[in-house]
């Protein structure tokens, strides 16, 4: 009796441990609760994120519509870090590694016109940073096989660099009036600068973008989010002639690593 006892107390400390190991992500960082099947994993100093086609959650949004990832047509595999808040100075920092097959092409998209050259847009973000409004994304960082890794339309990364690390980092002054500043870097160049803004509105707000021009919205809290997200198309794809409101992924799925992972206050210009 104490031997099934004791064994049984050793299996439940190693299925605790087990799953405890699994789930242990970079400090202050959570797995994000709409992702699909495949949660973000960590294994020694790197995090593996993976999404594949269709591969996506029905856990409801939780704000009213009725909505989810795979009414949607999105894909995600995320870390949740924490918030930030008006006020507050920031920086945001990784490495970043995709995978030199992804082949993703982005599209082109008549709303990007006078926000990126061509008007070639990404439906992959691999970072983001959110207001807690429906529709209240303020940055993103893309990423697609023509013009790599972006930040609102400026190169971070070329696609023939794709398989190499890069370094990113942004530092900022969450702001609601012309105290708002913002730098990013990668591999320490400066590829994009703002000074005197509100930093808590969109600088590219199109409705692709989940921002609605025009709308008045006065966030005071940050969420950021990292890791791949495929956007879909909505539920109105069949008004548009697609085969379904998923973006296609390639078969073998996308895959991003992320290593040195880390948000601190009183960054400085």
């Amino acid at each position: 009796m104490k031997l099934c006892i004791l064994l049984f107390v050793t299996l439940a400390a190693a299925l605790f441990a087990s799953s405890a190991l699994a789930d242990k992500f970079p400090a202050g960082f959570k797995n994000n609760g709409l992702n699909g099947p495949l949660r973000p994993v960590t294994k020694g100093s790197i995090t593996t994120f993976q999404i594949f086609d269709r591969k996506c959650s029905s856990v409801d949004y939780g704000d009213g519509r009725g909505e989810n990832d795979c009414h949607n047509g999105n894909i995600r595999s995320t870390l949740i870090g924490p918030d930030g808040k008006t006020g507050e100075s920031m920086e945001y920092r990784f490495d970043l590694w995709i995978d030199p097959s992804f082949n993703y092409p982005g599209f082109y998209n008549d709303h990007a016109i006078g926000f990126l050259p061509g008007a070639l847009d990404s439906r992959l973000r691999i970072a983001s940073w959110e207001g807690p409004f429906i529709h209240n994304f303020l940055y993103m960082l893309k990423a697609d096989a023509t013009k790599g890794v972006t930040f609102l339309g400026n190169e971070c990364q070329p696609p023939a660099r794709f398989g190499s690390w890069v370094a990113f980092s942004m530092k900022i002054r969450w702001a609601a009036d012309r105290t708002g500043w913002i730098r990013v870097t990668c591999d320490d160049k400066l590829i994009y600068s703002a000074d005197n803004v509100p930093t808590n509105q969109a600088p590219h707000c199109y409705i692709t973008n989940q921002c609605e021009p025009g709308v008045a919205k006065n966030p005071k809290r940050f969420t950021f989010c990292l890791g791949p997200v495929m956007a879909g198309f909505g539920p109105e794809w069949e008004r548009y002639g697609l085969a379904s409101q998923f973006t296609a992924i390639q078969p073998e799925g996308i895959t991003i690593k992320m290593r040195n992972m880390l948000i601190k206050k009183g960054a400085k210009p």
